[in-house]
């Protein structure tokens, strides 16, 4: 059984005014979303997928949205140049039709995405995702049965250890027993 924790973005009024925002169409530009809810587990990695239909190069800006407000992530223009973020630097792959991936993904990384394609005449077109961090809880639950298991081991160990020395000390007292019924002692030969 896999238990698993969620640390999901939950801001309803606005996720609805994201949402409605989603099927306008502006100047000529087109911005695809096939999932708007993505779910992916702590150190895994999450692929938010977006196609963009638009005339020129565009250029291609994500966000998170959080509390603290917007936090850039990475803005590029396809076969030109990029410019990502230091937080997201080593684990951010960005690929020609807009979409990115997240690798080594955190809890912290839950929330709302917004890309936002940008065409030369300064017309844009957002989208929104919505990532969903699931966190499995078993991990500390397979720590603790493991340790059980070897403690366990090592009792099972030291209880056969105990059992084959009190064995030889029984085998020792019994041999020394019968040692002396079958010897008789120096005064006994002396009486005869």
């Amino acid at each position: 059984m896999l238990l698993m924790r969620t640390k999901s973005w939950n801001n309803h009024s606005f996720l609805i005014l994201c949402l409605t925002g989603l099927y306008l169409h502006t100047n000529g530009i087109m911005v695809l979303i096939p999932q708007h809810f993505v779910s992916a587990s702590v150190d895994g990695s999450a692929i938010l997928s977006v196609e963009y239909r638009c005339t020129g190069v565009p250029t291609i800006r994500w966000s998170q949205l959080s509390p603290q407000g917007m936090k850039s992530i990475i803005t590029w223009e396809p076969g030109n140049y990029q410019n990502i973020s230091e937080s997201y630097q080593d684990r951010i792959q960005e690929y020609r039709n807009g979409s990115i991936q997240l690798s080594n993904v955190q809890l912290y990384d839950a929330g709302c995405y917004v890309v936002t394609v940008t065409d030369k005449v300064g017309s844009s077109k957002d989208g929104i995702i919505i990532l969903n961090i699931n966190e499995p809880v078993y991990k500390d639950l397979y720590f603790v049965v493991v340790v059980t298991t070897v403690l366990f081991a090592i009792s099972i160990l030291l209880m056969f250890f105990l059992w084959i020395c009190n064995q030889s000390v029984e085998l020792y007292k019994m041999k020394r027993r019968a040692q002396s019924v079958k010897a008789p002692t120096d005064m006994e030969l002396s009486a005869l």
